[in-house]
């Protein structure tokens, strides 16, 4: 009913103009409507106001299965064993071919048969220890290109978090920015929630070697409490923050509305004109967005955005103009000469 009253009394004059932001924001059109549909449909504007705070980054957490990790720690523990065993092997060896040499030196105690067995015995015995060591090298290597060197280190040596994570003490959390963020830090004490609200604590592992599936952005290992336990694959809001200070605005959530998957928000041009501004979501909080303000920024303090009826003006802005509606509701004139 609210949708039908405001759409009733609205006069719409249409803009179409290029604005300044994302593919989505540009195809969306500038909206002014008259005194009688703003009065109707409860919109409301704010100024923004200038705020500061740490750098925050909103990441996409989410909990992973250690089993892989314990796993390649159990193949590096055997590997680690089967080059004992070579070792002592071709120690061994390479005493005999020793002796034998010796004692076919001395008179020929030995045959040359069995001089060549020992030294046959002694390469045999190289050759499985350096297989031996091949298949170590290439497991702690794996464990670095999949791992990352503090994980891997755990699980070369079976050192912490490695025994926690096997006990279930601890879990294992991977946090990924989105594509184009960087980490100039590494956050050790992020905020993290889990869907349904709940915080956690999470402790700071290392960085993780390579980008998590379906995310482009660098990623981070996380332990994870049993305190705080979840199901392997819960997804996790964590927010990092980085370090000193920076300016900017905070759009609330009642400001924001989405447009083929990016927020956008209303700015008052106008008494009653509002152009759509796209929102990076990259910093967010209960509060809001933040954005920060630069020389290249669209939003910014003093200017002013609509905090209630932004969905109604949105949906303004994807009706098409009055004169549009007018052509396509008039039929075309029939060819009767």
């Amino acid at each position: 009913m609210m949708y039908r009253n405001l759409f009733k009394c609205v006069a719409l004059a249409v803009a179409v103009a290029t604005m300044a932001g994302t593919a989505s924001a540009r195809q969306l059109a500038a909206v002014t409507l008259n005194a009688k549909a703003v009065s109707a449909g409860g919109i409301r504007t704010i100024a923004l106001q200038r705020v500061e705070q740490a750098p925050r980054i909103t990441a996409f957490g989410i909990v992973i299965d250690p089993g892989p990790l314990i796993t390649l720690s159990a193949q590096i523990a055997a590997a680690r064993g089967k080059l004992a065993a070579a070792q002592a092997t071709m120690a061994l060896a390479r005493s005999q071919a020793a002796r034998a040499a010796d004692l076919y030196k001395a008179q020929h105690n030995i045959s040359q048969a069995a001089l060549q067995a020992a030294q046959s015995g002694l390469q045999v015995a190289q050759a499985d220890q350096a297989s031996m060591q091949a298949q170590l090298n290439e497991l702690e290597a794996r464990a670095r290109t999949d791992w990352g060197a503090a994980l891997a280190a755990a699980a070369t040596t079976g050192a912490a978090p490695l025994s926690q994570l096997e006990s279930g003490t601890q879990q294992l959390v991977e946090a990924s920015v989105p594509l184009g963020e960087s980490l100039p830090a590494l956050p050790s004490d992020p905020d993290a929630s889990t869907p349904d609200g709940k915080c956690v604590a999470l402790r700071l592992v290392s960085r993780a070697p390579r980008a998590a599936t379906g995310v482009a952005g660098p990623s981070l290992y996380y332990l994870m409490g049993a305190q705080d336990s979840a199901p392997i694959g819960t997804p996790l809001m964590v927010v990092l923050r980085g370090q000193g200070i920076v300016a900017g605005v905070l759009i609330p959530p009642s400001a924001v509305v989405w447009h083929d998957g990016q927020a956008l928000a209303y700015r008052q041009t106008g008494a009653a004109s509002f152009a759509p501004i796209a929102v990076p979501t990259s910093s967010r909080s209960e509060q809001g967005y933040f954005v920060p303000v630069g020389a290249d920024t669209a939003l910014r303090p003093g200017q002013r955005i609509v905090v209630t009826g932004a969905a109604l003006v949105f949906s303004a802005s994807e009706s098409p103009p009055p004169a549009a509606k007018a052509k396509a509701a008039k039929p075309e004139d029939d060819d009767d000469d």
